[in-house]
């Protein structure tokens, strides 16, 4: 007796979805892991992700793992600009538009064409800010710093992969503030044409553009409360102002309730807001 129309069906699903995790598998080994890029999706990698949600039934649930977490972000949260410059964003091709914010990079490379992942709250942070023992430890049973985290620790992991603190950036930018604690940084030199986003090396320091700094404060309140971390008293300090005057916007309520969709939980942090604020 001939194979049923059920189990020929089901030999062609997973077919798709095992087709559809090679490209991942591939550009994954090619990258460095603390790069938080993920390339474009393949024709079959698209194919195995849409059969994978058509056979997906519940309710939206937490990354388990940081790629899901970027294509996420790139899929159902889909910011329209950059957290750094407002450059406006291409998600499906991973890239941006410079004409839109006046970016010029400094190094006219491959990271300074296109989109990454940045975490507004740097993994190396929230490591170091948790309450108890730092997971963050290079140990050759793990790997890095960050590999160590996110393989041993649950909760780091959670973090890690939380849409709330993610956001699509130039990466270039990405790479110049590394995982340097937001502040103020003296002068306003422009090392990146017209784009507001001052580095200073020697602090440690970055600086986000004026309308962005609510959302970053708003975004480090929610991981503090969240995950059990404790700031120096600085920070504190810097994001209360920055709170205060920056107020929260339709634009940011609206990306909220996208991460909400995504992942089953927001920023508590970020209410809903008459629309005079906007």
């Amino acid at each position: 007796m001939g194979p049923s129309i059920r189990s020929i069906h089901v030999c062609v699903v997973l077919g798709f979805l095992m087709i559809g995790c090679l490209p991942a598998m591939a550009d994954d080994e090619l990258e460095d892991p603390d790069i938080d890029y993920l390339p474009p999706d393949s024709f079959f990698g698209g194919v195995g992700v849409f059969v994978s949600k058509m056979f997906s039934f519940g309710p939206p649930g937490h990354s388990t793992d940081y790629v899901d977490a970027k294509r996420r972000l790139y899929r159902t949260v889909r910011d329209d600009e950059t957290l750094y410059c407002a450059c406006a964003t291409k998600l499906d091709e991973r890239k941006f538009d410079s004409t839109s914010c006046g970016y010029v990079p400094v190094n006219d490379n491959k990271r300074a064409r296109r989109l990454e992942a940045e975490h507004v709250l740097p993994a190396s942070l929230i490591a170091r800010y948790r309450v108890g023992e730092s997971c963050w430890v290079k140990h050759e049973s793990c790997g890095s710093g960050r590999d160590c985290c996110v393989k041993n620790d649950p909760e780091f992991l959670t973090a890690y992969t939380d849409l709330v603190n993610l956001y699509p950036t130039i990466g270039e930018l990405n790479r110049a503030r590394s995982n340097f604690a937001f502040d103020l940084v003296d002068g306003e030199v422009r090392e990146f044409g017209d784009c507001d986003f001052e580095v200073d090396g020697e602090n440690a320091l970055a600086e986000p553009r004026d309308d962005v700094r609510g959302d970053v404060a708003r975004i480090y309140f929610y991981m503090e409360d969240t995950y059990n971390l404790v700031y120096p008293d600085e920070w504190n300090d810097l994001l209360i102002e920055w709170d205060a005057q920056d107020p929260i916007s339709l634009t940011e309520v609206a990306r909220n309730e996208r991460i909400h969709a995504a992942q089953g939980s927001s920023n508590q942090f970020v209410s809903v807001v008459d629309d005079e604020s906007e």
